[in-house]
């Protein structure tokens, strides 16, 4: 017995087509650890390394002296605006508002991703809201045992500078296979495919029926915001950036927004012409926004290839 379907004819609610676009438009969004946020600071505890050894019988104990410290998220708002006649409003076949959205939340998710991975410098809180992923591998952290540019490579996208990528995390205590993911510029996308190892087995497997990409195995998520950026931007132009990411000690901050803002996070606020901005030139603002922070659990744990030729 067959049927028709309708399931195209079903509409999506507005809310949820703005969170599927933000989701779609940042990685960072989508697999990082989440932290729930009461304020707009918050600070997640790091527990220093417990040293074991070997203890002879009537012996002492070797007493562990790691540091145990913490990680600070900052929330920072980010945001933008648009200004649409009324008429358009009013007149358009297209519901500009809720596609308006849509397009607010996809450039949202751009601008978060290279916020959180790509820009070069340490933050300012203001045109650098979080100090990237970048960043953090190309910085000395004491406190993590990590030295600057431990866990990053750079040069030609070869094999070899690929798999010591990789190499930087998976010899290391701090790696967890099952926390490990890909985050990398579709710049790379073409590369990967010509790439085999010496077995001419390739390192790039296309997914397919609704399975990841794979790169040595691990899945690959792809977005265009990783790029190096010297400031945040949802456009960035600079070297492309592949990261191999422990999703657990990469963590996302979640800030509640305005009243003024409706929910979810991110959230859209629509002034009327009617309203007083708007009443002598017959125009509406819409407003979008999210709340977010962001910083690495320890530097150790991820690695990065920057392509600069």
């Amino acid at each position: 017995m067959s049927r028709e379907t309708f399931e195209d004819w079903i509409p999506i609610e507005n809310a949820d087509r703005a969170l599927q676009a933000l989701n779609r438009g940042s990685v960072t969004e989508r697999i990082c650890r989440g932290e729930p946020m009461g304020s707009d600071t918050k600070w997640v505890p790091r527990s220093g390394i417990f040293a074991v050894s070997s203890v002879a019988k009537g012996a002492a104990y070797t007493e562990t002296s790691g540091t145990n410290d913490y990680v600070e998220l900052l929330a920072r708002k980010i945001g933008g605006i648009v200004r649409i006649a009324e008429e358009d409003l009013i007149d358009g076949p297209v519901d500009v508002i809720n596609t308006k959205k849509v397009d607010a939340a996809r450039q949202l998710g751009y601008f978060f991703d290279n916020a959180t991975l790509g820009v070069s410098a340490a933050a300012n809180g203001t045109t650098i809201p979080y100090t990237s992923l970048l960043k953090a591998l190309r910085t000395t952290d004491s406190n993590v045992a990590y030295t600057a540019d431990t866990n990053y490579v750079s040069g030609s996208a070869t094999y070899t500078n690929l798999s010591s990528t990789l190499s930087k995390v998976e010899d290391s205590i701090w790696f967890d296979e099952a926390s490990i993911q890909v985050v990398a510029s579709p710049v790379f996308k073409a590369r990967f495919r010509e790439i085999t190892d010496s077995n001419q087995r390739p390192i790039f497997i296309s997914g397919t029926d609704g399975t990841p990409d794979t790169l040595f195995g691990y899945p690959v998520n792809w977005t265009v915001a990783a790029r190096v950026s010297a400031t945040a931007t949802a456009a960035p132009t600079g070297n492309p950036l592949r990261f191999f990411v422990n999703t657990q000690l990469a963590i996302r901050g979640l800030a509640k927004l305005s009243p003024q803002i409706a929910s979810p996070n991110p959230g859209f606020a629509i002034q009327r012409a009617r309203d007083v901005s708007g009443f002598s030139t017959d125009e509406a603002l819409m407003k979008a926004a999210m709340r977010r922070a962001f910083v690495v659990g320890a530097a150790n744990a991820h690695s990065g290839f920057e392509k600069t030729s």
